[in-house]
């Protein structure tokens, strides 16, 4: 008994052929898509630019917001290659250093802020 059923076990997966990715296929499709079009609709976004803000409106600002640990958007005077407004960068004023903001993750210059809200 023991032997057949091993024949049996070894047949089958001699002619056993896995799909392999393919059963996956419609699954990973479907989410390959849905990011490809948040990425292109991200691209595609125009932002328009705010009014510039003198560098002592920048900072009381920040300093504001950093006190009351408040989120702000900022807008960067730095535009992107194809000359276009960058998204604001969005987070907390966690600090600074030297003439750098930490906002988020990120660091930014300074002079480099064109507009900053207090969300």
């Amino acid at each position: 008994m023991k032997n057949n059923f091993n024949d049996i076990v070894n047949n089958f997966f001699k002619n056993y052929q896995d799909r392999g990715m393919k059963k996956w296929q419609g699954f990973m499709l479907s989410d390959h898509i849905a990011t490809l079009n948040r990425d292109k609709e991200e691209k595609t976004r125009v932002y328009s630019e705010k009014d510039a803000m003198s560098e002592t409106e920048i900072s009381q600002a920040l300093l504001q917001a950093f006190a009351n640990n408040k989120v702000v958007s900022v807008q960067l005077k730095e535009k992107t290659l194809d000359k276009k407004i960058q998204p604001d960068i969005v987070g907390l004023v966690k600090g600074y250093d030297e003439d750098k903001i930490i906002i988020g993750d990120t660091e930014v210059e300074l002079s480099n802020i064109n507009n900053i809200q207090i969300n």
